[in-house]
């Protein structure tokens, strides 16, 4: 437990140092003086909490056995794009740098951000020790149709284009629709990749599943 609470606390504290330092250190009271911001730091804290309460198994680089290839550089660079865009929404929110006026619009950020977190934590306590940042599959990888995965096949990518956005919203960004583009490119790539990977695997008993339950949403997509 210790060691799995001294890891997350390595993988956020980058993530909320960058945040209050893109707004700046020298007025972090005008920073919480807005509820969605505030409301999006507590979420971030509470995502947290619940994967030490439920004891994830958190692992992102976990290889498997299928060969990375180019996968490694994509997740750097959306890694290094993601901290860039931490740091940067903040810091343009305060200088009112490419951002809106209509405040709702941040409420709307944080409820999208609510649940791509709560779709995110329900996926990954199904996936287990399956779970990887990498399209790879494990030594005794099963195919999971359980939990969330009745409904939807991919709810780690949709929970990508629900907080990926919001996000950007929450801090009155119109980079909040380029956000959702270049995240719906991601997706759809890395889905078409996994849904091969599952069929090369899985056969008929995947091509059955995929028949059966959406991508991404139930009766859509």
């Amino acid at each position: 437990m210790l060691r799995k609470c001294f890891t997350l606390t390595i993988q956020l504290a980058p993530m909320l140092l960058l945040l209050l330092a893109g707004w700046g250190r020298d007025d972090w009271r005008e920073f919480f003086g807005n509820p969605a911001r505030t409301g999006l730091i507590a979420v971030i804290v509470l995502g947290a909490g619940t994967v030490l309460l439920l004891r994830l198994d958190l692992h992102p680089l976990r290889r498997g056995t299928w060969e990375a290839g180019h996968q490694s550089v994509v997740l750097l660079m959306l890694a290094l794009a993601s901290f860039f865009l931490i740091w940067f929404l903040p810091f343009a929110d305060r200088r009112q740098i490419l951002t809106f006026s209509n405040q709702f619009l941040r409420y709307v950020g944080l409820g999208l951000c609510i649940v791509g977190i709560a779709v995110r934590l329900i996926a990954l306590a199904k996936l287990g020790r399956y779970f990887s940042a990498y399209v790879t599959l494990q030594d005794d990888h099963q195919l999971v149709q359980s939990g969330i995965y009745e409904t939807i096949r991919h709810p780690l990518y949709l929970s990508l284009l629900l907080a990926g956005p919001g996000f950007a919203l929450v801090f009155a960004s119109f980079l909040s629709l380029p956000i959702l583009a270049m995240a719906a490119a991601f997706a759809g790539m890395r889905i078409r990749e996994e849904d091969r990977l599952l069929e090369s695997r899985f056969g008929a008993e995947f091509r059955e599943y995929r028949q059966r339950v959406a991508a991404l949403l139930p009766g859509i997509l």
